[in-house]
């Protein structure tokens, strides 16, 4: 059985993504991970477990809980996480799943695509923008995990 781990802290995004793969690839397992370092322990401890992740770009530091407010919001935990992969030689395929062109530091999703293309690519597999008013992406995303799975 195919696994992805959809890391994500918007639970909006995550109930429409995580309801589009029940729909159109119910005999694909689905895991989460809501923060940038719960993302990351789940990634560095357990990576073969998945098939491919779906990654959000900016996040939360830390899960939100009673206990935590989640910490400092992260504008490119996705990219880190790309790069935590490079270094420790995981091969998990990897699409970015986003709502912004531009991130808080300027970053351009455009300039970003390239950079991660260049960067990381055995991992990275594109980006899709991902919209709660329309579903254009979720045709986008199908065509994507037809080609990877």
């Amino acid at each position: 059985m195919n696994r992805i781990l959809i890391v994500e802290d918007n639970e909006k995004k995550i109930e429409k993504l995580r309801d589009f793969l029940n729909e159109e690839f119910p005999e694909i397992a689905v895991e989460e991970k809501r923060s940038y370092n719960s993302a990351l322990k789940e990634i560095a401890i357990n990576y073969d477990n998945y098939d491919l992740i779906l990654l959000d770009m900016s996040m939360q530091t830390y899960d939100i809980s009673n206990e935590e407010s989640g910490g400092e919001p992260e504008p490119l935990a996705g990219k880190n996480i790309l790069k935590q992969m490079y270094l420790r030689e995981i091969p998990t395929k990897v699409i970015v799943v986003t709502m912004y062109e531009n991130y808080i530091d300027g970053t351009k999703i455009k300039q970003l695509d390239i950079e991660l293309s260049k960067n990381f690519p055995d991992n990275y597999f594109g980006y899709i923008f991902f919209s709660h008013s329309n579903f254009d992406w979720a045709k986008k995303l199908e065509q994507e995990i037809k080609k990877i799975l």
